[in-house]
């Protein structure tokens, strides 16, 4: 059994929901389907959570009739005009968000997770009806029955002993019955029903979830890329795709930017030794990329990619005061704890700490906190570029190698040893695309 996860470009409209279906009747065995939301869907759903908030019921209208005129469009673009219960299901989910939002004595508790989850309903639904279209045993199958989480409204936790019991209870029936599970990523309920959402990116995360709690023989997840590769392939035209990668070089990537593989997507897998595979969902005959635990790959490229994320924030917290002082690093990041940012890179000297976080409105906030420890500096606009290999580490000359590349580039900060896989340091943004160019030719040559 293998669980396939399709992402929003891969049901964007009716040419990619044709090649998905193409997929999936290619596929041998049983199979789980989960899917993402429409590309850009959830960004709509969104706008509709501030007009509500902002109580504009008309405005929510707009947006809500939009959705469904989206979804009927790509249904009559692929001829599925005479199916049963296509478009009765898709209005009852909108007018049942409409509902909510309507609802006498106004917003209740998580209403936020409620509607951003509306995306994947209607996705399935349509992926369900595509798929039946051409006799596969396909059959809607609701997340929120199987997928438990905590009561962390808008990035919920995943109870993973109880996803397990109820993904036996629920899904494994309609497998064994010769059907096809069709579900939803991104979403889940609390104990109590309440609908929750993983965060942004967690479709991933859910099929990870489902196949460990499974016991599947891999993952796929299906997008508009062939792999995991050297390098953005926008940024640098001439990269590679990797055949294969082992889950550290994989999560390396996935937290400094590679936008492939969701960064929460890989535990519950590594944990099972299940692989993930990346595949193309245009280009279904390209092998994609395997990740596994130990690579079986030989060959003698000291680094496998070099990925770049943009956007980041690095905060510098100077005080004499820490020099030979214990529990100064426990003080700065419980400011980050209480504010619940994730810190993404970070580098200490005697008296200074240094470290980057994504954009957050809460960052004024904990630059207050940090004020009262020591003197800080903030600076945006930064990026996070990232040298992944195995072992990097433990190789003579790879960080000469980088610093020859880059000769140019002023490095204001690195990161280096915490990782045995990964040299990591922050440049100014407008420098990231460059810097990863000269990278790319140093460690991969020219374009062939």
């Amino acid at each position: 059994m293998i669980v396939m996860k399709f992402g929003g470009t891969s049901v964007a409209d009716a040419s990619a929901l044709t090649a998905l279906r193409t997929a999936v009747a290619s596929a041998t065995g049983s199979r789980v389907i989960v899917v993402s939301a429409l590309a850009g869907v959830t960004d709509l759903l969104v706008e509709v959570t501030t007009e509500a908030d902002q109580g504009s019921l008309d405005g929510v209208a707009v947006r809500l009739q939009a959705l469904l005129d989206r979804h009927l469009d790509i249904a009559r673009d692929l001829g599925l005009g005479e199916h049963p219960s296509l478009e009765s299901d898709l209005q009852a989910e909108l007018t049942r968000v409409a509902a909510r939002l309507a609802a006498p004595g106004g917003l209740a508790e998580g209403w936020r997770d409620a509607v951003l989850g509306t995306g994947e309903l209607l996705s399935s639904r349509l992926v369900v009806a595509v798929l039946q279209s051409v006799g596969l045993p396909a059959v809607w199958c609701d997340a929120r029955e199987v997928i438990r989480t905590d009561a962390r409204f808008g990035g919920a936790f995943p109870d993973r002993e109880a996803i397990a019991v109820l993904s036996h209870s629920v899904i494994e029936p309609l497998l064994s019955a010769g059907q096809i599970p069709v579900t939803q990523g991104f979403i889940g309920s609390t104990a109590d029903g309440r609908p929750t959402v993983l965060g942004r990116g967690g479709s991933d995360f859910s099929a990870a979830l489902l196949g460990a709690a499974l016991g599947a023989e891999q993952v796929e997840i299906w997008t508009d890329v062939s792999g995991l590769m050297t390098a953005d392939p926008r940024i640098v035209p001439e990269a590679r795709v990797l055949a294969e990668a082992t889950y550290d070089e994989a999560a390396e990537l996935a937290a400094f930017g590679a936008k492939v593989l969701h960064p929460a997507t890989q535990l519950p897998l590594i944990e099972a030794r299940i692989p993930i595979v990346i595949r193309n969902t245009f280009k279904p005959e390209a092998p994609g990329t395997r990740i596994v635990g130990e690579s079986q790959v030989e060959d003698d490229l000291p680094v496998r990619s070099i990925s770049f994320k943009r956007g980041v924030v690095v905060l510098q917290v100077r005080a004499a005061r820490m020099l030979g002082a214990f529990g100064f690093l426990r003080r700065i990041f419980e400011v980050f704890e209480r504010h619940e940012i994730v810190v993404d890179v970070l580098a200490t000297s005697e008296v200074s700490v240094s470290l980057t976080v994504d954009p957050s409105p809460r960052l004024e906030a904990v630059v207050a906190d940090l004020r009262v420890i020591g003197e800080v500096t903030m600076r945006d606009h930064r990026g996070i570029i990232a040298v992944v290999g195995r072992a990097i580490r433990d190789t003579p000359g790879i960080t000469a190698r980088v610093y020859q590349a880059i000769a140019d580039v002023n490095i204001e900060m690195i990161s280096q040893g915490a990782s045995a896989s990964n040299l990591t340091f922050i440049v100014r943004e407008e420098q990231g695309p460059e810097t990863v160019r000269a990278l790319h030719r140093t460690f991969f040559g020219s374009a062939p």
